[in-house]
């Protein structure tokens, strides 16, 4: 992210602040540190002071790069050493200095990483900057004679002692080959995520404009008017801007005392935009839903649109979304959307990313529906309508006492990167960031990709399944039928567990050193290093061994204050997702150190460790019903028999195995991956569960849940019994209904968003496009438009709804996608889709193989 700053003075002295983002200025070439200052709550930006320089690395001696020192943007170029940790050996590099980033790693064939090959040259310049200088986002410091300097928050000694107690009683560290290297890597892990998280100053914008019928106006262009402008602030700011349009009535104002409304004449817009801009600067922080693609792109055009100048704008134009200049945004689009928030956060209580979705899950509010399209409402309307999306965007913040921004908070700290960063990218990044601080920490060369994949070829073993690189996790063939009283152990972090306990990384997994050969991983041809702690192994496993040994016991203490149980249990779940994530990127070739062997050597070892577990469950009499990767599915095992396995697990495979969740009943069907399982609370769980999807007809979702809600109400088997008649008889019913075409249109419709415009589908054009294609005749269709389709009998096979008729109905498609979607309960309790509906049974099908 580079930016044109303006210019600050030189700071001699700031107050403890915490670090909260980064970027590069073009004007002074250098990176801007931005420090958020909790008790003034304002942003302070530093600007370099070291003459910290660009640079990357070469294999090549400093006199056969000669041809380089001809360039006037290159510095200097030096001889170094560094450690090479696939080699082993400390290697002479030459590092090439250079006065801007761009001279690096532009896209143009002047850059250095272009015409030599190079080390290092990938890294984002404030990224190399951070690291170099050991700065970690989210950490405290102050400055002192114009020097930045790390500054401590005092931990009270109850939770110093709790790290003492929990941990080094806890921890195993006989698996490290230095036990002594690991203990200090835990002790500072806990001393940078036990300091506190300041309360964060924030404003969140939300914006109209001037309704386009059937699509979302393009950012770029910002032809159309924007009509309101919603703020929300933290420190209870509340303020709704609206412009007057012509011929709209003003109606009634329903909005809160507390918010001030502002009303603007039609040629004022641009009085409106200046002073949104003004309260915008004000506020350190600014949150937005879908900000980067739409809100700020579209505020920043707009500006340049009406006149407004470039000093008065707080937005940078990046190349495809907008920024602040000054402050940090952050998109809570591109955070909730993100899987392992969506999953490992918040336990996939949503399931699309929509304003509304979200807010309806988290919080249980909606966005306000008043029935009517956008220019029909009046100007009280709009007022409500747009403040209340700031507010829903606003409060996915600060619900659960700001568990989001913390969770942020926290996940900088681990990642090394700028809090707006984490926002925006992806957990591999976030890994990956961790472990590039670690190589620089220790003087490590970050190792280039085709390196990895040198050292891994002709390696693998030949245990391959279609379209993998390597086998994945054991799934166990399951005991088909209905199994009362189900307990499900699951082995906590069990990947993680694998990668500490192993000593699993890059450069351990087939080290160099001959005598580690002994030292094998079974079902592999591999062997681990027994000389050196791997770095994947140390970071991950000391992350491991505090959410499992310290911050999940330190969250349920009851001596600490709310604010401390708040912030432990933040950590813990920050931990969780990263943690789930970790084995996973090892794995994954867009992940930059992706070293296959690694991920082999963790599923492989995952599979023994399951094998080895399910054979003492046997021998101590537990009958297994089914495993999926880290999970056994175990029927009525007693306290003593639980007790024996865990202990088991813990003493022969060094992994945590834990009850995870107790079934009142549990269906199997053959199918792996396939199974329902009611909790004592009446929760159904369906693996496999495709009924929630956002784009499901209403029709089936609305069935789906009605399914379920039959199978939460079963206690015993011939409850179990009825329950199957009733779900055959409500299937039977709708699917008459889809077949004599009497289901409304509306509950039909299958919705999709245009993720780009329908001229940029060129190779195959899917259903959704074709329907789009149809309405362009009647309206503009762009990227961001909705469309809702109905599949049809003709072709092209689908309409819009509003050109399709009922008699035009695929009712042979809809029973086909009913059926896919229910397969999940259906295959369970081995209903066939033919027999509910009436027609001759299909060979080999057994309806009711319980009865």
């Amino acid at each position: 992210m580079q930016v044109n700053l303006p210019e600050t003075k030189k700071i001699e002295s700031m107050l403890p602040s915490m670090l909260v983002s980064a970027t590069y200025d073009n004007i002074s070439k250098s990176v801007v540190l931005k420090f958020y200052e909790p008790e003034s709550k304002k942003l302070i930006l530093w600007h370099d002071e070291t003459n910290h320089k660009p640079y990357c690395y070469s294999r090549l001696d400093p006199d056969e790069l000669d041809f380089l020192q001809e360039r006037t943007d290159v510095l200097e170029i030096k001889q170094i050493k560094k450690y090479d940790l696939l080699k082993d050996e400390e290697i002479n590099l030459s590092q090439i200095i250079v006065d801007n980033p761009l001279s690096i790693g532009g896209n143009f064939g002047e850059s250095i990483k272009n015409q030599i090959e190079t080390w290092e040259s990938d890294l984002k310049y404030y990224e190399n900057y951070l690291y170099d200088r050991g700065l970690i986002v989210g950490r405290y410091y102050e400055v002192k004679n114009g020097k930045i300097e790390p500054y401590d928050v005092e931990i009270s000694d109850e939770v110093k002692l709790a790290l003492k107690s929990l941990l080094w009683d806890k921890v195993d560290s006989k698996s490290m080959v230095d036990a002594e290297e690991f203990k200090i890597f835990i002790s500072e892990w806990a001393d940078l995520l036990n300091q506190p998280i300041p309360r964060i100053k924030r404003l969140s914008v939300d914006i109209e404009v001037e309704a386009v019928i059937g699509r979302i106006p393009d950012p770029k262009l910002a032809e159309k008017k924007v009509t309101a402008v919603g703020l929300k602030g933290s420190d209870g700011f509340d303020q709704i801007f609206v412009l007057k349009t012509e011929g709209t009535e003003e109606g009634t104002n329903e909005l809160e005392p507390n918010i001030k409304i502002k009303f603007y004449e039609l040629n004022d817009e641009k009085k409106m935009l200046e002073d949104a801009f003004e309260i915008i600067k004000t506020f350190p922080f600014v949150l937005t839903y879908n900000g980067d693609e739409f809100d700020l792109p579209y505020l920043y055009n707009r500006a340049e649109r009406l006149g407004i100048q470039n000093s008065q704008n707080p937005f940078y134009m990046m190349r495809d979304s907008a920024t602040l200049k000054e402050g940090v945004h952050l998109d809570l689009y591109k955070v909730l959307s993100n899987r392992s928030f969506q999953i490992y956060a918040f336990s996939q209580s949503y399931t699309d990313f929509s304003l509304n979705s979200v807010s309806k899950a988290l919080l249980g509010k909606e966005k306000i529906d008043y029935g009517l399209e956008f220019d029909e409402l009046t100007l009280y309307q709009t007022a409500n309508y747009c403040y209340n999306d700031a507010l829903l965007t606003y409060e996915l913040t600060s619900f659960n006492k700001d568990l989001l921004m913390d969770l942020l908070v926290i996940i900088a700290r681990i990642g090394r990167l700028p809090i707006d960063d984490v926002a925006r990218l992806g957990v591999s990044q976030w890994i990956r960031s961790l472990l590039y601080y670690e190589h620089r920490r220790r003087n490590y060369l970050i190792p280039k990709r085709e390196e990895l994949q040198r050292r891994s070829e002709g390696v693998m073993s030949d245990a391959v399944i279609k379209d993998k690189k390597y086998r994945g996790g054991l799934v166990v063939e399951p005991k088909e039928g209905i199994h009362f009283d189900v307990v499900v152990m699951d082995f906590a972090s069990l990947y993680p567990s694998i990668i500490k306990v192993r000593n699993l990384s890059y450069e351990t997994v087939r080290c160099t050193h001959e005598e580690c050969k002994k030292n094998t991983i079974p079902g592999t041809n591999h062997w681990a290093c027994t000389k050196k702690n791997g770095l994947t192994s140390m970071i991950i496993g000391s992350l491991r061994d505090l959410r499992v040994n310290y911050y999940k016991s330190l969250s349920k203490k009851e001596t600490l204050t709310d604010d401390q149980k708040q912030q432990y249990t933040v950590v813990s779940q920050a931990l969780k997702v990263i943690l789930n994530a970790s084995y996973g990127v090892m794995g994954a070739e867009i992940f930059p150190l992706y070293f296959l062997p690694v991920a082999e050597a963790t599923t492989a070892i995952g599979r023994h460790t399951i094998l080895e577990t399910i054979k003492k469950c046997e021998d101590t009499g537990i009958e297994v019903l089914y495993g999926d990767t880290d999970s056994l599915f175990l029927k009525k095992p007693t306290p003593e028999q639980i007790k024996i396995v865990i202990e088991q697990a813990k003493k022969d495979h060094g992994v945590d195995l834990e009850i995870d969740k107790t079934y009142r009943y549990c269906v199997l069907s053959n199918r792996k991956k396939n199974y329902l399982g009611v909790t004592k609370s009446g929760k159904v769980d369906v693996k496999g569960l495709t009924g929630k999807k956002s784009h499901t007809p209403a029709f089936i979702k609305n069935l789906f849940y009605e399914l379920v809600d039959i199978l939460s109400k079963v206690q015993t088997m011939d409850d179990f019994v009825k329950a199957k008649q009733d779900i055959a008889e409500k299937i039977s019913i709708c699917g008459k209904k889809v077949e004599a075409k009497e289901i409304p249109l509306e509950d039909l419709t299958f919705n999709v968003m245009l993720s780009k415009a329908p001229s940029e589908y060129v190779k195959t054009i899917p259903q959704h496009i074709r329907a789009a294609k149809q309405l362009e005749s009647i309206r503009e269709i762009k990227k961001g438009d909705k469309i809702s389709f109905i599949k049809i009998l003709n072709k092209p096979g689908v309409k819009p709804v509003e050109l399709a008729k009922k008699e035009e109905i695929d009712s042979k498609k809809y029973m086909e996608f009913m059926e896919s979607t229910l397969e999940q309960i259906t295959s369970s309790m081995d209903l066939d889709f033919d027999t509910m509906l009436g027609k001759p049974k299909q060979t080999g099908l057994d309806e009711f193989f319980w009865s």
